[in-house]
């Protein structure tokens, strides 16, 4: 056992245990089936060393035993989500939290690679992935049932969850267009919205197809989006969440 694997189980073992602890602790302490309730200061010093401990153990992590990602021939612009370049995220894969690696997300493949000390790009099995953090972002990997509605699998942003869940699938199409005899390579974004509702999924295209949803508070609904000046065209997931969160205090469900 290293030194660093000994001081995170000293850590866990010892101390007075309080009825709260941070949200990200609580979630690493889930994630590995251990106690609840440790102090804010104790917490705290587990995810340094959890960090520290994958660091020295990075090359032997279950991350880094996958497919060889293959990038694309030159394109106009990229896939992925935000940005092509790898930014710092938060991943829970096979119910275990890593606080920081270096991930992207593949709109077009619907996959998530993440980067090896080696910089090698690995993609990850989406089985295994229970969730990623990145760009303020709620990411999961969404399996499709056979509910009424029910989206296609992939990765998708989870926007709200309470009684009923907010969906947001952002896809990016490959396009290829001959002018002059070159041909350009593209990609089209496009951004679908999903509501569970009753059992059953609905897409939602626009406010109007929420509203029809939702009822039957339409009217309640019209007068909160108005007062609150919710543009559904510029802000469309903002806009969703709130009205639907005003829904479930209007219905009590």
């Amino acid at each position: 056992m290293t030194r660093i694997a000994l001081t995170i189980l000293l850590l866990l073992g010892s101390g007075s245990v309080l009825s709260q602890a941070p949200s990200y602790g609580l979630t690493v302490l889930r994630s590995y089936g251990l106690p609840q309730g440790l102090p804010i200061e104790r917490c705290e010093a587990v995810d340094s060393a959890a960090m520290a401990y994958f660091r020295t153990v990075n090359s032997y992590s279950p991350l880094y035993y996958g497919t060889e990602y293959e990038g694309y021939p030159r394109t106009t612009n990229h896939p992925y989500l935000i940005d092509d370049q790898y930014t710092k995220a938060r991943l829970s894969y096979q119910h275990v939290v890593y606080p920081e690696v270096l991930l992207r997300l593949d709109l077009n493949r619907n996959e998530l690679i993440v980067l090896s000390p080696g910089f090698r790009n690995i993609v990850l099995h989406s089985g295994y992935v229970d969730f990623a953090e990145l760009y303020g972002k709620h990411i999961i990997y969404f399996q499709k049932d056979s509910l009424s509605g029910c989206p296609p699998s992939g990765y998708y942003i989870l926007l709200y969850s309470g009684n009923h869940t907010l969906l947001e699938k952002r896809n990016a199409q490959l396009w290829k267009n001959a002018n002059s005899n070159i041909l350009e390579r593209y990609f089209v974004l496009k951004t679908h919205y999903y509501l569970y509702k009753d059992g059953a999924y609905y897409a939602i295209k626009n406010k109007r197809g929420l509203l029809k949803v939702l009822h039957p508070y339409k009217k309640e609904l019209k007068r909160f989006i108005s007062s609150h000046r919710l543009n559904f065209r510029e802000d469309a997931a903002e806009s969703l969440i709130l009205t639907v969160n005003e829904y479930e205090q209007l219905s009590g469900k």
